[in-house]
């Protein structure tokens, strides 16, 4: 302290002497250690290819299905950038086989293409009679690896050797394990065809659709529908809309209904433990995107992590929407935890908070949705948040969600 009020008043000139010294250089380098020169552009990704038997047997595990089915997890996307994701998504379409994208392969594909599924997927992977595991991995989202046949040929690929082997051995195994890139190993595999089982999963997707969003006219008590209001808001984003799903049970009825528009317009925190990175992601969206319309998709429970990031998205005009789904509770832990061990203790959150008007004090534009609120009431609401952002101004909507069975079943544990 007494050495930089010395170097203040000497004009910045002065220099440590001595032990004052020996104990500045001794912090810095304990701080910066391992440090090197920052790099003006990101990092390259390492390039992993697959081995030539390992090539060859998927071509001939592949050739030999009827029944194929590849579920994409966010690690497909790893080498980054528009173009990477574009050539991925060729190779996918290449390939030819029903697909279902999770974490942020989502909108990999666009909205509409017909090799892309969301709807019944455990149903799908039960009936396969080969599974690739491109990028994903066999936790809690495939139920540990329950979610396969055991009469199903498996092909995993993966760059981590941990997550390549998650909980083989309990429910699922390998008769193929790929320790590469998904890009680079589907480039080297041939497009096959499977007519029959793509009309038997479109024809079962429809229905599941269908039964889905019939569900959306259902009046809820206490508070606006989540189905219908993901279903007025999927009908409103465009090629440039991105999405970022920052919560548990909120998010992941968004992922059942909403449509990304292309690869890349998804983003989420991943699988544990990661909530909270909703602001940070659509600031970093809008700085790299300009154009982009953002959309962040929080729970009542995730929002507390990052709101604050309303006001540096106002100071450094950096805006986006945030879509705050106030259920009450911490909703994916509350459903599993109350019906194991019969209590809800730590997953209550109070549903009175108006969360618009904190996202108010901070600089945002503040818009709400309750009880009562109409489909034409949805869209007029979230049609002026588009108004608003197009002038430049963050906004937050602080919807008040009615209890719904909707997700009921799902694994979250």
């Amino acid at each position: 302290k007494q050495w930089y009020q010395r170097r203040v008043r000497a004009g910045g000139k002065a220099k440590p002497r001595g032990f004052a010294q020996r104990y500045i250089s001794f912090a810095i380098d304990a701080l910066f250690a391992g440090v090197k020169e920052a790099p003006e552009d990101p990092l390259p990704v390492r390039s992993m290819t697959p081995t030539g038997f390992s090539t060859k047997k998927m071509r001939k595990m592949l050739g030999s299905a009827k029944r194929p089915v590849m579920v994409v997890g966010s690690q497909a996307m790893l080498p980054g950038g528009k173009r990477a994701a574009e050539g991925l998504a060729t190779l996918v379409r290449k390939l030819g086989i029903p697909v279902f994208l999770g974490g942020m392969s989502r909108g990999l594909l666009g909205a509409d293409d017909p090799l892309f599924f969301r709807q019944a997927r455990k149903v799908a992977l039960k009936e396969a009679d080969l599974v690739v595991l491109a990028g994903s991995v066999c936790d809690f989202r495939l139920d540990y690896g329950r979610s396969i046949s055991k009469k199903a040929k498996v092909v995993a690929i993966n760059r981590s050797l941990v997550q390549l082997k998650l909980n083989q051995g309990l429910f699922w195994k390998a008769d193929l394990a790929v320790n590469s890139d998904v890009i680079e190993t589907l480039r080297l595999q041939p497009g096959i065809t499977c007519p029959d089982w793509l009309e038997r999963l479109r024809d079962r997707e429809m229905n599941e659709e269908e039964k889905m969003l019939s569900g959306s006219s259902k009046e809820l008590e206490g508070g606006v529908n989540p189905v219908l209001l993901f279903k007025v808001l999927d009908s409103l984003l465009t090629e440039k809309s991105v999405l970022i799903g920052d919560g548990g049970d909120f998010v992941g009825t968004a992922s059942r209904i909403l449509r990304p528009r292309g690869p890349l317009s998804w983003l989420d925190p991943g699988a544990y433990g990661t909530l909270g990175v909703g602001g940070g992601f659509a600031l970093g969206v809008k700085s790299v995107k300009p154009s982009s319309e953002v959309w962040v998709l929080w729970g009542d429970g995730s929002c507390t992590y990052s709101l604050a990031e309303v006001e540096p998205s106002v100071r450094h005009e950096l805006p986006f929407i945030a879509i705050i789904g106030n259920d009450g509770s911490w909703g994916q832990i509350e459903r599993d935890q109350s019906s194991m061990l019969g209590s809800d203790t730590g997953c209550q959150l109070n549903k009175d908070t108006p969360y618009h008007h904190i996202g108010q004090g901070y600089g945002a534009v503040a818009l709400s949705l309750g009880e009562g609120a109409t489909e034409q009431d949805i869209r007029d609401t979230l049609i002026l948040a588009q108004l608003e952002h197009g002038r430049g101004n963050t906004v937050v909507v602080n919807v008040t969600l009615g209890r719904s069975k909707f997700r009921a079943g799902s694994i979250s544990l």
